[in-house]
């Protein structure tokens, strides 16, 4: 998970290691502009032993210019019209573009000059253009209940949420598949015959429930305090250590109310293909929160985002997730959790009936009529 969030971002900041050879097509009348634009790159961009990272050559015409290209002799070449303060167009010539970075380089530092040249043949000062162009400080705070003020983190802001909410998907469903496979090869194997020899059907189910549950804890647990250090090493604001038993909290009941269904559903099918079908409805209805995460992040105080937090199967992704955005009063805290703890115990009853009458059911699969009955009994 570490590698996935920061290695991408590292290797992207890496200086280049390697020059990248550049042909120049240009006409004679715009060889000042030209040379602004080497001067500017050899300035801006070079390689971590200080050399320049773009070395530019001059070709005659196009066609000597691409069959460079083509052998390989140059790693590309830019076709600079006559016309380009007029048209703005330039063309660009590679054996791969997918190194968004190099020419989005070469692309910004020619717009940069090409808009001072025009500056200049209008007779406007560049200096005072620069000056009065000036882009302001534009610095955030953010203002705990004690009315102290801190610098704020806009991307935190927004990431921090989003990764707790997918620590605790993974958890719960990483769980949740376990148990459910557990369940019906245990009843495949008639293991289950043996286990029930020994104890209670709501005894087994609440074994598997807690043993799974204390493996999927360990697993958060360490995803979070790896996050916790990376952030500490990054200098990225993370959720406060006071509201982690909160986090804990959510993640139980949460857990608790899936893993739930997981163990009836696994009595209800004789094969994983069978039960995945099912299963995938429930990890709809739960990752929905996911897809719309950033309408949450950014407007979590919304009517919509609050009224949803208060749906027991949506209830502990929603409240992560706008415990990160630190918008959520201790009201809100102690009724969600109320809200869950209920939810929790009762459909823990609920599937407790279903799994202490289906678990020994061999042969035909559970209509939906027998199933109610069940629970009404």
């Amino acid at each position: 998970m570490v590698g996935m969030m920061y290695v991408p971002a590292l290797l992207m900041d890496l200086e280049p290691e390697t020059i990248t050879e550049v042909g120049l097509v240009y006409d004679d009348s715009i060889d000042p502009l030209v040379q602004r634009f080497k001067d500017q790159i050899t300035f801006n961009y070079r390689l971590k032993n200080g050399n320049p990272q773009f070395l530019f050559s001059r070709s005659a015409d196009e066609v000597e210019a691409l069959d460079s290209v083509a052998v390989k002799s140059l790693d590309g070449y830019l076709f600079i019209p006559s016309s380009i303060l007029d048209t703005g167009a330039v063309h660009y010539f590679s054996h791969s573009l997918s190194n968004v970075k190099l020419y989005g380089q070469l692309r910004r530092t020619l717009n940069q000059v090409v808009i001072e040249e025009r500056m200049i043949s209008q007779n406007i000062d560049i200096d005072l253009v620069g000056t009065l162009t000036r882009n302001i400080t534009f610095e955030t705070f953010e203002v705990d209940r004690e009315g102290s003020a801190s610098a704020g983190d806009m991307m935190s802001s927004f990431f921090i949420p989003y990764l707790f909410l997918m620590i605790l998907f993974m958890t719960i469903f990483m769980s949740g598949q376990l148990l459910l496979r557990s369940v019906i090869e245990e009843r495949n194997n008639r293991t289950i015959e043996i286990l029930l020899s020994s104890v209670k059907p709501d005894e087994l189910m609440a074994g598997k429930i807690m043993g799974l549950g204390a493996l999927g804890l360990t697993q958060m647990v360490f995803y979070l305090t790896v996050g916790l250090i990376t952030a500490h090493y990054r200098d990225m604001a993370m959720i406060e250590l006071r509201q982690l038993p909160v986090f804990l909290i959510y993640f139980t009941t949460g857990y608790l109310f899936f893993a739930s269904i997981y163990a009836a559903m696994g009595t209800l099918f004789t094969s994983e293909q069978e039960a995945q079908q099912t299963s995938g409805v429930i990890g709809i209805i739960a990752v929905l929160p996911l897809i719309f995460a950033s309408y949450f992040i950014t407007n979590p105080g919304s009517a919509f985002t609050v009224g949803i937090s208060y749906f027991p199967p949506l209830t502990p992704f929603m409240m992560i997730l706008r415990l990160g955005t630190g918008t959520v009063e201790g009201i809100e805290i102690f009724i969600t959790g109320v809200i869950m703890i209920i939810s929790c115990w009762g459909m823990m009853k609920l599937s407790g009936k279903i799994f202490r009458t289906a678990i020994l059911l061999y042969g035909k699969r559970a209509t939906m009529k027998e199933i109610i009955h069940w629970i009404k009994v």
